[in-house]
């Protein structure tokens, strides 16, 4: 069964459009805080496009999250 922050990591993993997808494994975000993905998946899908910067700082913080 996937949970939430699994089908949320999922999400901003497609929507940043990442070459190499599996650098964010949404199965290491089972017990992550749901309420800082669900923050990051709120700004990540609100946007059209990213810069290079913004996608770095965004893995950085989903790396930050990874238990």
């Amino acid at each position: 069964m996937t949970t939430r922050n699994e089908q949320m990591i999922e999400e901003i993993r497609e929507k940043l459009n990442l070459v190499n997808q599996s650098l964010i494994d949404p199965e290491k975000y089972k017990t992550a805080n749901e309420e800082e993905v669900q923050e990051i998946h709120e700004y990540v899908t609100s946007k059209d496009s990213f810069t290079p910067s913004e996608t770095a700082a965004i893995a950085d913080a989903l790396g930050q999250l990874r238990k």
